[in-house]
């Protein structure tokens, strides 16, 4: 094998596996980050208006945002845009969170993939809504058959 005598062709060094865990974390938060500027309009055309987000609380519980209805009354909201289906412990730790939080009315659930059957049942005795998020198609434009 032939060496080359430029600098810029050098060999790139491997990263190491704590390298690859940061970068890892970064782009999943990057992901949830992305997916929840989805939910927000979704979410605006169930009726909610999304006044705050990524907000945490003195007890630092933290809330994915904060959504008012046309009543006044305030949600905490919990996006999850997974591929696996929302399980009952997300349902149940939401419910924790907003029980400590007096000012909040209920929780909210925003799912990409759905939720088990378990996960339905925890919401409806607890009192929290769930969305199965569906993106809108857009309509071609043209004379498409």
């Amino acid at each position: 094998m032939v060496r080359s005598l430029f600098s810029f062709e050098s060999r790139r060094r491997r990263k190491t596996k704590v390298q690859k865990r940061k970068e890892k974390g970064r782009r999943a938060y990057r992901k949830g980050e992305q997916f929840e500027k989805k939910a927000y309009p979704f979410l605006s055309g169930k009726g909610l208006r999304v006044t705050k987000s990524r907000v945490r609380s003195r007890r630092r519980e933290e809330f994915d945002a904060l959504a008012t209805d046309k009543q006044g009354r305030t949600y905490g909201v919990e996006v999850k845009g997974t591929k696996q289906k929302v399980s009952s412990g997300v349902i149940k730790s939401l419910k924790r969170k907003v029980d400590k939080q007096r000012l909040l009315r209920g929780g909210i659930v925003v799912s990409r993939s759905g939720f088990t059957e378990q996960a339905l049942k925890e919401a409806k005795r607890a009192g929290i809504k769930t969305y199965k998020y569906k993106r809108k198609r857009r309509k071609r434009a043209g004379w498409f058959f």
